[in-house]
Formats: structure tokens, sequence, C-alpha cells
């Protein structure tokens, strides 16, 4: 019983030990603090792009353009248009790029980097974003293309559909106003009119709904679009100086407490 520490004696040796404990932990933070300065602020520069929504997989799937853009040969060709890459590392520079899905979206995605250098990250960002714009560019004008063909084959086809149902109504009308001598053959014939023309205007609907698609596919189908450009971070991720200083200033009590307690047992006299 006569080793053990109970509270009071505790509290008496911090008290009797404060001054020590005190400069120990403003030493600490005043380490912590300087360290936190002295280090290369790292800056996160992003922008969010939209992904166009034509039918082209390779370009508007976030899957597919998370790969596109992480390629190293795409990266490489990034890389090689940067005007400081002579002083940069490509490793880096790649291991340094995330791109990823924006949330609750499927066409949103942040293109970010982690960089020292504010300009050379956003140059890095729009060069990124440029060259595969281009790529998709590309692939949204043949798709384009596409249904503005059909576009205007549908178009002609409802043109000559037109001019077969007029040129039809008006071989019904010149029947029904010839009186022939046989009023069953009349019908009949008759008949095999309206049949005709009962088909040709549900081949008109078809093509009158095929057009209103692929209208609407055009109007709707968007290439890529920035939403939100590359800017200039005001402050940097890293170093997070309140962190670092507060985990020295934490460090530097425990040390100062645990010397306390050692130059109290060692200033004790040996029994």
């Amino acid at each position: 019983m006569d080793d053990e520490i109970d509270l009071r004696d505790i509290f008496r040796v911090l008290w009797k030990r404060r001054l020590m404990i005190i400069g120990i932990f403003v030493v600490a933070v005043l380490i912590a603090g300087v360290i936190s300065f002295a280090m290369t602020p790292v800056y996160r520069v992003s922008s969010i792009i939209a992904l166009g929504n034509f039918d082209e997989p390779s370009y508007t799937s976030l899957a597919s353009a998370k790969s596109i853009m992480l390629n190293d040969q795409f990266l490489i060709e990034v890389f090689q248009q940067l005007p400081n890459n002579k002083t940069s590392d490509f490793r880096n520079f790649k291991n340094s790029i995330k791109i990823e899905p924006v949330k609750d979206s499927d066409r949103l995605v942040e293109i970010s980097i982690e960089t020292s250098d504010r300009q050379e990250g956003r140059e890095a960002i729009e060069k990124l974003i440029f060259l595969y714009a281009n790529r998709s560019k590309n692939s949204y004008i043949r798709y384009e293309k596409i249904l503005s063909n059909q576009l205007d084959t549908t178009q002609e086809r409802l043109n000559i559909l037109d001019v077969e149902i007029n040129q039809t109504l008006g071989i019904l009308q010149n029947m029904q106003n010839i009186s022939s001598s046989s009023a069953l053959q009349a019908e009949i014939g008759i008949y095999r009119v309206l049949d005709r023309l009962s088909s040709m205007e549900t081949q008109r609907s078809a093509l009158v709904d095929k057009r209103l698609d692929l209208q609407r596919q055009i109007m709707l189908s968007r290439h890529l679009e920035v939403i939100s450009p590359a800017g200039y971070p005001l402050s940097p991720i890293w170093p997070r100086k309140t962190l670092i200083v507060g985990i020295g200033g934490m460090l530097g009590l425990m040390v100062g407490i645990l010397a306390a307690f050692l130059r109290e047992e060692l200033g004790r006299p040996a029994e």
C-alpha cells in the first residue's frame, strides 16, 4: 500500500513540476508550428464536367470516361503539353490526379489534382478536359450526323408517301364519281383502294413518329459541358496547420507529464 500513489500525490507532482510541463508543452507547440509553416503547401485544383448523353458509351459512361482519362497514353499526351513538365515527374503527376463521379448524378464528373503549384494544376486540368473533349466531340459529331441522315431519309420517305396518298385519294374520288355498269365490281375496286390507303396512312403515322423521335434525340443530345471551371484554391489542403499544432501540443503535454513523474521519481532519496 505504501507504493501506491493516490490522486493527491498525482496533483502534487503535476503542480510541483508545472513549469517544466508548461515549458515542454510550449516548446512542442512552437516546433509543430515551425514545421507546419515550413512544409510546402499542397493545393487541390478541381473542375466538374457533365459527360455527353449521346449514344456512345466510350465517352458517356462514367467508368469509360475515367478509364480513358487515367490511361497512361492519354496522360502522357496531357503531361507533354504542360509548360513546366520538365521540372515534374510523370508518375507523381499521374498519381496526383483523381477522377470521381459527383454524388447522386450519372453524368457529372469531378476532375481534381493535388499540386504545390496552383497555376500548373489549373493548366493540367484545363488541358486534360480539352483533350478529352476533342475526342468526345468527334464521336458526338458522328452520332449527330447519323441522326441527321436518318431524319433526312425519313422526311424523303414521308414526302414520297404523301404524294402517293394524294394520288390514291384522287383515284378514289374518280372511282366514286364514275358510274359503273357493275356495282359489285365498283365496290370491290373502291374497297381495294381504301385498303391500300389505310396501309399508307399506317406507314405515314409510323414515319411521323420516327421523325418526331429523331428530332427529339437531336434536340436533347448534349456534348461534354464544363459545369465548374478549374480555379485557384485560396487555401491549401495540406499542411493542416491547426491539426499539426494540436497534435504537437498533445504530444508535448504527454511528454511533459511523463517527464514530471520521472523527475519526481529520480529525485526521491534512496531508502
